[in-house]
């Protein structure tokens, strides 16, 4: 039970990061790698971030179908992981559209 809250945890925190430094994490790889350009980098690093909060909120669900939470904790980490996801997402979302434009 713990290794899988750890690892829900984990995926949002990483998605978080991606999405909200996604822009400098692009800039980074394009330094390591020069032959690659900073805006595919900067759409794929968005994409990994909204899978990301997807997996979370469908590890969440599958550990309430298996009885390891309980109604409490799954309404405040479905609050939690929507919330700080959309906007997120949102976020990220737009400096991916203003990169494109």
């Amino acid at each position: 039970m713990k290794k899988s809250n750890m690892i829900i945890l984990g995926s949002f925190i990483l998605a978080v990061v991606l999405g909200i430094f996604g822009q400098d994490f692009a800039y980074f790889l394009n330094g390591i790698f020069p032959g690659s350009y900073p805006i595919y980098n900067l759409t794929i690093l968005t994409l990994i971030s909204i899978i990301l909060f997807l997996n979370s909120l469908v590890m969440i669900c599958f550990q309430y179908k298996k009885q390891r939470m309980n109604k409490e904790k799954l309404g405040i980490y479905i609050a939690l992981f929507v919330i700080a996801g959309l906007l997120t997402s949102w976020w990220s979302l737009f400096v991916l559209i203003m990169w494109w434009s």
